[in-house]
């Protein structure tokens, strides 16, 4: 379930902490080594995170969950 988050009216996920880092598309396709296309198609597959959307016309991923996909499952 998501949030509000009263600083700038973004939505934040349930349970993430409040000093959670965000990366940009261009970081997450640089650490990922993938091209933008590849990751929309993983999103399609519900393979990858979709993004947070913490500021209007900017999208952003939880970097926890982009490092977690980079290392794999346990």
């Amino acid at each position: 379930m998501d949030r509000p988050d009263a600083s700038h009216g973004a939505r934040v996920r349930e349970g993430t902490p409040v000093d959670e880092e965000l990366w940009s598309l261009k970081i997450v396709l640089a650490k990922i080594c993938l091209s933008r296309s590849i990751l929309y198609a993983y999103i399609a597959a519900a393979a990858f995170s979709d993004a947070e959307a913490p500021r209007s016309r900017r999208i952003a991923w939880l970097a926890s969950e982009a490092q977690a996909w980079i290392v794999g499952p346990p």
